[in-house]
């Protein structure tokens, strides 16, 4: 005997329902000190003490105290040629040129040209 043919139903597909995206508007809430976390003090801002203005020195005054320099380099580091002299001391060229002056004038040192370097020696 034959099975009566039975008609079963396919089950239907699953649809997948979607829901619509609903934006929800949250509330700004403020912000509460937590007793936990302490917050830093910012540091008190002291204003600065007014610099008084400190006078410029005159050439004269610049030229003495570069005088002083180099006397104290040659007593330091004997005759020296004055290019090397130029460079070592910070000074501008011009100033050191009228201290090498002053220092001639006054006797305290000898310039002796040799080849074509001169060279700047105190006086013994």
């Amino acid at each position: 005997m034959k099975k009566p043919k039975t008609i079963t139903e396919k089950p239907a597909a699953k649809v997948k329902v979607e829901h619509p995206i609903v934006n929800l508007a949250t509330k700004a809430m403020p912000n509460q000190a937590n007793p936990d976390k302490k917050i830093p003090k910012k540091a008190k801002v002291v204003a600065p003490k007014p610099v008084t203005a400190t006078p410029e020195m005159t050439i004269s005054e610049r030229v003495g105290m570069t005088a002083g320099s180099i006397w104290h380099y040659l007593t330091e580091n004997g005759a020296t040629p004055v290019a090397k002299l130029l460079r070592e001391l910070t000074e501008e060229e011009k100033i050191i040129q009228r201290s090498i002056g002053w220092l001639a004038q006054e006797d305290k040192i000898t310039l002796d040209v040799i080849g074509r370097v001169e060279i700047i020696a105190l006086k013994e």
